[in-house]
């Protein structure tokens, strides 16, 4: 895997922060787009917040939402906290196996990661797990990194628009939309199970 993707994947050190700054500006539009799907109330969880701008974005808009972040890189932890404070619990976290308890959730959101997670099946069982059976799954991704990902990390699971199809309905899941939200960038809503309110 290139130095890249890498950073790209779990930014670290100096690069790592750099890199979380360019993918605060690069993420604008599918955080725009992710904001649009969400409720003004319920609990949030962002899996790779990244610098914390996505939460922020929510913070600003919908107070009474109650935000939590889970992302692998330390580097961005650190960064998010400097950035939005106590307005979301943040943690270090594989998104394969959270703390959450079952059905505590409203939404999950992901901008620009679902391409970096191995064992994405178990991840949205777990996704599956932690959400309302009403709730919604919310992915944002650019495909021209995703596809950079993917050739550079043998194959992996999510990384198009068939792949992400295949995946979540292969998850007992419904998708209800799926839009252009900039250059390359699609936005994937999501409902967990049941029917659409």
């Amino acid at each position: 895997m290139n130095i890249f993707i890498k950073q790209f994947g779990k930014p670290d050190g100096v690069i790592g922060r750099l890199f979380g700054k360019m993918m605060t500006v690069s993420n604008r539009n599918m955080h725009k787009a992710v904001l649009s799907e969400l409720s003004p109330s319920g609990n949030v969880l962002e899996i790779g917040f990244g610098s914390g701008s996505q939460l922020e974005m929510i913070h600003d808009r919908y107070p009474e939402v109650r935000l939590y972040g889970i992302d692998i890189s330390s580097e961005m932890l650190t960064a998010a906290e400097k950035r939005i404070g106590k307005t979301a619990s943040l943690s270090l976290c594989d998104c394969t196996e959270t703390a959450f308890a079952d059905g505590y959730l409203d939404a999950v959101i992901s901008t620009d990661s679902c391409y970096f997670w191995r064992e994405y099946e178990q991840i949205l069982n777990e996704i599956k797990r932690i959400t309302k059976p009403s709730g919604k799954l919310i992915l944002a991704y650019n495909s021209m990194y995703a596809n950079a990902v993917h050739k550079s990390d043998g194959g992996l699971g999510m990384y198009d628009d068939k792949s992400i199809s295949e995946a979540v309905n292969s998850a007992g899941m419904k998708i209800v939309s799926v839009r252009s939200c900039g250059y390359k960038q699609k936005i994937f809503t999501i409902l967990i199970k049941g029917e659409v309110k």
